[in-house]
This record gives C-alpha cells, sequence and structure tokens, in this order.
C-alpha cells in the first residue's frame, strides 16, 4: 500500500513537468498593484494578453520593453467591441513596441504582445521571449487648432503634444520643431484617418521640421514628441503660406557674364526624411549656357569662373539659410552626371568653381548638354545668386590649422573655468 502511494506520487509530480499546451491566458491588470506600473511578462508559443482600462481625459503610453531575443509586436483592440485601436512594431526604442492610447471618456482595451517570429514559424518552431510591459498614464490635453503662421510653446515630459491643421488638398505647409532645455524633439505629421504621412528627427540640428503637400482636405494632427527618454521646452511653428512660383522649377538659362537668382527647396522635401515620391521638387536648379555663351567658349573664350552666393537669409528654423553648392555636369539619357563641385571655395560659405572649357570648343553637342546645378548642402534652403564670369578665379582655401587653434583655445578656456 505504501509503495503505490509513493508510485502515485510520483506520477502526478510528472505530471506537472509535462507542459500544457501554449494557451492566451488573460490577466486583468486593474486587479494588481505596481508602484511603477511595470507589469512582466512572456511570450511561449503564443502571445501574452492583458486588459486594462485607461481612465477618462487620459492618453496612456503602453511600452513592451523586451529582454532577450524577443522582438515585440504590439496590438490593442477595444475589450467591448474588438475593434483594433494600434498596432506597432519597433516603434520604441530598438525593437521595443510602444502605442498611445486615448482615454477621452474612459476605455478598457486589450493589450496582444507577441512575438515578430510568430508570422515566421513553422509548425513545431518554437518562438518568444520575456518583456516588461510599462503602462505610463497622463493627463488627456485636447489638440489645439493652429494654421499658418502659428508659434506654440510647451514642454513635453514623455508624453507628445498634439494640434491639428486645417488642410487643402495641393498647399504646401511647413512645420517646425524647435527644443531646449535638454528636449531632442521629433516631428509627426497624421492625415485625417490618423496615419502616419510624414515623420522627421534631426532634420536641422536635433531639431525637426517637415515640408509636406497635401493629399487630400481634411483636419490634420501634428504630433510634437520627444526622442527616447529626453524631455524639455519646444516651439513649434508652421510657416506663412509661402509665394507661389518659388522654388525655382525647371532648366534656366545663363550666359557669360550674367547674374541670375532662384531660390532652392529643402531637399527634405515631403515628409522631411521620407516620402512615396521620388526625387524633391525645386531641391537643386540646373541651367544651361545661352547660345552666347557657347559661341564664346567656341571661340576660345573657355576659361571660366562659376559663382553661387546665397541671397538674403532665410529663416533658421525651417532650413532656410543656404549654404550655396554648386556643380558642373552633363545631362545624359541616365539623368545628370557631376564632374565637378565646389562648397566654400567663395568663402562665407559661398560656392566658387573655376573651369577651363576650353576643351569642349570643338564639341557644341557636349557644351549644349552641359549643366551649371545650383543646390544647398545638407538639404539647406533658400535663394541664391548665380553668375558666370571670365577667367579662372583662386578658391578661398580653409584654414584648417585656425579652426584647430580656435577649438584647442576653447577647450583650454572651458577647463580654467
Amino acid at each position: 500500500m505504501t509503495k503505490m502511494v509513493r508510485y502515485s506520487a510520483l506520477l502526478a509530480s510528472a505530471a506537472m513537468l509535462i507542459a500544457a499546451p501554449a494557451m492566451a491566458q488573460v490577466r486583468d491588470l486593474d486587479r494588481e498593484s505596481s508602484d511603477v506600473r511595470v507589469f512582466q511578462g512572456s511570450v511561449d508559443n503564443a502571445p501574452a494578453v492583458f486588459t486594462v482600462t485607461v481612465p477618462a481625459r487620459s492618453v496612456m503610453v503602453i511600452d513592451v520593453l523586451a529582454s532577450g531575443d524577443l522582438d515585440p509586436v504590439l496590438r490593442v483592440t477595444d475589450a467591448r467591441t474588438g475593434e483594433l485601436i494600434g498596432e506597432d512594431d519597433d516603434g520604441g526604442e530598438g525593437l521595443n513596441s510602444r502605442l498611445r492610447v486615448m482615454g477621452e471618456r474612459g476605455r478598457r482595451v486589450r493589450i496582444e504582445v507577441n512575438s515578430y517570429n510568430a508570422e515566421w514559424a513553422s509548425d513545431g518552431e518554437s518562438y518568444g521571449g520575456s518583456f516588461d510591459l510599462r503602462l505610463a498614464t497622463s493627463a488627456y490635453v485636447a489638440p489645439r487648432a493652429v494654421t499658418y503662421g502659428a508659434r506654440e510653446t510647451g514642454r513635453i515630459n514623455g508624453d507628445e503634444r498634439l494640434y491639428t491643421i486645417q488642410g487643402v488638398a495641393g498647399e504646401l505647409v511647413e512645420i517646425a520643431l524647435i527644443g531646449s532645455d535638454g528636449l531632442d524633439p521629433m516631428l509627426e505629421l497624421r492625415n485625417p484617418g490618423g496615419s502616419s504621412v510624414a515623420f522627421n528627427d534631426d532634420s536641422n540640428g536635433l531639431n525637426s521640421m517637415i515640408r509636406y503637400t497635401f493629399e487630400e482636405s481634411g483636419t490634420y494632427t501634428i504630433a510634437a514628441q520627444a526622442f527616447g527618454s529626453s524631455s524639455g521646452s519646444y516651439v513649434l511653428r508652421v510657416r506663412d503660406r509661402q509665394v507661389p512660383g518659388a522654388p525655382t522649377m525647371g532648366t534656366q538659362v545663363i550666359g557669360i557674364g550674367q547674374e541670375v537668382s532662384g531660390e532652392v527647396a529643402s531637399a527634405w522635401g515631403d515628409g522631411a526624411g521620407w516620402e512615396e515620391g521620388g526625387e524633391v521638387d525645386g531641391a537643386h536648379v540646373d541651367y544651361r549656357l545661352s547660345d552666347a555663351a557657347i559661341a564664346a567658349i567656341r571661340g576660345g573664350e573657355g576659361a571660366v569662373t562659376v559663382h553661387l552666393n546665397a541671397g538674403d537669409a532665410g529663416d533658421p528654423d525651417f532650413g532656410g539659410t543656404l549654404d550655396p553648392l554648386v556643380e558642373l555636369g552633363f545631362e545624359t539619357p541616365l539623368g545628370f552626371a557631376s564632374v565637378a563641385q565646389d562648397d566654400d571655395g567663395g568663402g562665407n560659405l559661398n560656392s566658387l568653381l573655376p573651369i577651363d572649357l576650353s576643351g569642349l570648343a570643338d564639341s557644341p553637342e557636349m557644351l549644349s548638354a552641359l549643366r551649371i546645378r545650383a543646390a544647398g548642402f545638407g538639404g539647406s534652403s533658400g535663394g541664391y545668386t548665380l553668375s558666370i564670369t571670365p577667367g579662372l578665379e583662386e578658391r578661398v582655401e580653409y584654414d584648417w590649422a585656425a579652426e584647430a587653434a580656435e577649438a584647442a583655445a576653447d577647450a583650454v578656456e572651458e577647463e580654467s573655468y
């Protein structure tokens, strides 16, 4: 009898060691407590599922912070209706996931954390890993309406600040977010359906700028955000409507001894960093030689100097101070082929490119295909003047030794404090 009892106990213990089939266990986080609202969980061949209430007039930031090799995918739905609220993969730092849920009137949500590998795992292949689920709740602030020429100030401490703007299809909007007091700002623009259509981080130093042409009319949302764990004050600006016709578009014509002016748009273009389209219109302006200039070069006056100077200072918050970059090349069936360029050779960031075109005197077709390209270094934008003068002028050589000496002196001065 004693042996049978022992055998029964052993069988019961062995049964406990056998893994049960993977099932999604739902944890009601409203019934659990945590000082920092961080909960541990794991994905084990099935998603980890939680439910929680987002209080009325609040915003809940949901972060999935993976440990180990887990690449988490986050999905949030309305617990009552099953309606999808949001999905995210890699929206946090690194491979981590992040979503923001508005609780204007209070709502109960279902949080599902899964592995990115779940979609690709074959039958019998295991996947998963552990993670921390972090819930941060802050007061809900209704988006503030802004328009062209607006200037708003505020502070970001982990949560985003929202603004709305009425967009008209075909109109251009330029938005800048300038940080201070330790804030590294990020900027996002969402269309009337709530989808992100433009995003930028660090287009102007650490500051952010979006240049976007509205694809449809309606209410767009501007989200002012912080990169990583940075926090601080910010200024949000919406630029005044720009004058139609700027920037300069299409191939222009220039002659020797002639000065022309134009406008270069930001090379960041729509989305200020990413866009579905191709090259940004107006990010550079190409010039071809006039018939008189070609005749002069063929007549022996091929030694010339190209000058590209910045015009009146633009708005630095929108990258509007042009750092001129001039290129000389040829228009080919495959596009522009650059053969020479200059940046800062004219002093004070202006460009100067001396070049002898005498070798092309017997090639009128190449002179006709020659192009001079005016652009902005580093995506800068603004007005410029372009001219071609006879003769070969010398470039201004940058004094690297003087800069190094100045930097060393500054370092010594800082150490003395």
